[in-house]
């Protein structure tokens, strides 16, 4: 288990057929693909595989992991160090470590509860404490307010727009770059 607070835990990603199940579930549904991919949008399973495997493995710079409440995933998060080309674009420091971090509930029933909130909460707080990590940056698009409104209830701060940045069924979209510094969470 990476973080926990009891009822809303974040644990590591397992490469297995039980977790691969879960984001091919969620990353075909139409009411999370609205807000993370476009409604249109479809994975096969081998996509997935290719996709989250090797960062389950360990293979790649991403850390992919299971948001459970009670010990019932119902959500997906990643953190990673950033790039030379994130660092860069965000205008982030480059001399002391830099974390990008992305989430969604992939359980319907489970929106607008705050329990991404909370597990965005606990990683946080391990990311600082564990990773002695700086700054953490997350990018939601300009329209998504119910992120952007969760990522400011954690501390983050709006500090510019990324234009044409992601993908969203077939057109770029604008995303809301947003940071935390671990001296505001400290402060806060």
């Amino acid at each position: 288990m990476l973080a926990t607070d009891g009822q809303v835990s974040v644990r590591k990603m397992r490469y297995g057929d039980e977790d691969i199940s879960l984001l091919y579930k969620w990353l075909n549904d139409e009411k999370v693909l609205s807000f993370i991919e476009g409604p249109s949008t479809r994975y096969s399973r081998e996509q997935i595989v290719n996709k989250y495997g090797p960062r389950a493995r360990g293979e790649r710079n991403v850390t992919p992991c299971i948001i459970e409440l009670t010990n019932v995933p119902i959500g997906y998060l990643q953190f990673y160090q950033l790039q030379e080309e994130e660092i860069q674009e965000y205008g982030a420091k480059d001399d002391q470590p830099q974390y990008g971090l992305d989430l969604f509930i992939g359980e319907t029933d489970y929106w607008n509860k705050g329990i991404g909130t909370v597990a965005l909460k606990l990683v946080i707080r391990y990311l600082f404490a564990e990773r002695e990590v700086q700054d953490i940056y997350i990018d939601p698009q300009t329209w998504n307010n119910r992120a952007i409104r969760s990522y400011e209830k954690c501390g983050f701060k709006k500090i510019k727009i990324l234009h044409e940045r992601e993908l969203f069924d077939g057109i770029y979209k604008d995303n809301q770059l947003m940071r935390m510094t671990v001296e505001e969470f400290y402060d806060a």
